[in-house]
């Protein structure tokens, strides 16, 4: 069976902790070309696809104006709606 819950899905129902998409997080802002984030469960996804798909993540990821504090929020939205392998 396909599992199509997001990571936000999965924050909500306790099978990903916070502190686990904080470290996600971090991990793309130090590296956007990051290998597969593996969440405690199992749970895989690819920072850089999630970033990638997710509109309002990828357009301040490319501006060069705007500091890491604008773009975290970003990202973290990106990776919150993303769907992860598992």
């Amino acid at each position: 069976m396909i599992d199509f819950q997001t990571v936000g899905d999965l924050c909500s129902s306790r099978h990903i902790a916070e502190d686990e998409v904080d470290a996600a997080v971090a991990a793309y802002l130090a590296d956007p070309l990051p290998p597969i984030f593996v969440f405690r469960q199992g749970y895989r996804l690819n920072l850089m696809k999630a970033v990638r798909n997710h509109q309002g993540a990828r357009v301040f990821m490319e501006r060069e104006d705007v500091g890491i504090a604008l773009k975290r929020p970003f990202v973290r939205a990106a990776i919150l709606q993303a769907r992860p392998k598992g």
